[in-house]
């Protein structure tokens, strides 16, 4: 069997994949823009960075994000009018990944729909393994706070278009890339592109994340909160009506759970603080992969809380499992990794995200605005001198 390092080339849009075969050097929609190295790649597309024959610059360089061929249609029909219109009415600052245009281009497999846009740098996880090989259960507090208050705040901005982001977990943070004085171009002549395989025909390319923006996992709030952090994977982004994607997890929030699972706005506020506490402890806050009445069981015992009276008609509500009370409390396992104070504080927050009643949880905007822990982590750097 054919092994490939990376995405798997070989696989056609019949088999549910059709990858986009690029080569460095390669020119794209009509020549306007370069291919100088790959990114990453994901289960629906690869990533690639190119030079803008029509910049200079560092304002040269961005990115293509090329769909396989197998998703591009759907891509088109559902996901880029979303970014056409509900994601182009926010304000600047939503850096949705900075969208410029859309374009197709042909391979041995077909035809890829294309989006042109920012370059992310590294993703957040290396700070949280940097943390975790100094010997932490994850991030210091005052990181996971700051964190928090950047992803409320794009949130808060999604949400007032009735855009759900859909995809709140660690993979979605990324920082941004350092720009100016010619730092990006720089980065990309110090650092060629990696060597590539030909492998049953076809070439291979190692992805290389743009690594000229790093910071330390254990700076104080006064850096931290300069950092450049940026919430990504928009992919799934979905405007009403809302209905959960098959292979989708959404941290297991209990209303994708039900016989008749629902998601929405608040589906987001349960994913982001199944991230805190993820970031906080260094643990997943929910391990079940049985039924979901057994994950809605689970969920249930660690949160203490109650089934909403509305869903005990449902068949999984119906077959939720008798409580074990050998299951540790969400309070429990945060007293397990931070102080007594840091556990209450964050437990308090995390109660406003982590409600089984959707209807329950607070909104992103209210949380920005008024919830203390996370405003903590939103002060400007002058705060901290």
């Amino acid at each position: 069997m054919v092994s490939f390092p990376e995405e798997p080339l070989n696989l056609s849009a019949a088999d549910g994949y059709g990858y986009f075969p690029a080569e460095i050097n390669q020119r794209l929609n009509g020549g306007e823009y370069t291919v100088v190295r790959k990114l990453g790649w994901g289960p629906r597309s690869s990533t690639w960075l190119v030079q803008d024959q029509y910049a200079d610059g560092d304002s040269q360089y961005c990115a293509v994000q090329v769909f396989t061929v197998a998703q591009s249609k759907e891509v088109e029909s559902k996901l880029l009018p979303i970014v056409q219109n509900e994601l182009s009415r926010t304000d600047e600052w939503i850096h949705f990944p900075n969208y410029f245009d859309d374009f197709w281009v042909k391979s041995v497999h077909g035809d890829h729909l294309c989006f042109v846009i920012e370059v992310y740098g590294l993703p957040f996880s290396h700070v949280v393994q940097a943390a975790a090989n100094s010997g932490r259960a994850g991030p210091p507090v005052h990181v996971v706070q700051y964190a928090s208050s950047v992803i409320l705040e794009k949130l808060a901005v999604l949400h007032a278009e009735k855009v759900m982001h859909a995809s709140v977990e660690l993979k979605s943070i990324v920082f941004s890339v350092a720009r100016g004085n010619g730092n990006l171009a720089k980065h990309i002549a110090s650092t060629p592109p990696a060597k590539t395989q030909i492998i049953d025909g076809l070439l291979a390319v190692q992805s290389q994340p743009i690594s000229n923006y790093k910071v330390e996992w254990d700076e104080p709030m006064s850096d931290v909160s300069n950092w450049m952090i940026r919430l990504s994977g928009f992919g799934y982004v979905q405007v009403p009506p809302y209905a959960p994607e098959s292979g989708l997890n959404y941290g297991s929030a209990p209303e994708t759970l039900l016989k008749n699972p629902t998601c929405g706005l608040a589906t987001d506020i349960w994913m982001l603080g199944c991230l805190v506490f993820q970031l906080l402890t260094g643990q997943q806050l929910l391990t079940s992969t049985g039924t979901g009445a057994e994950r809605l069981g689970e969920i249930r015992d660690v949160l203490q809380g109650i089934i909403p009276d509305t869903w005990q008609a449902d068949g999984h509500v119906q077959a939720i499992p008798d409580a074990n009370g050998s299951t540790r409390t969400l309070e429990q396992r945060l007293k397990e990794v931070l102080t007594e104070d840091e556990a209450s504080a964050a437990n308090a927050f995390l109660r406003k995200c982590l409600v089984i009643d959707p209807a329950g949880r607070k909104s992103a905007k209210d949380l920005e605005l008024r919830d203390e822990w996370v405003k903590e982590g939103s002060k400007c750097s002058c705060c901290y001198r």
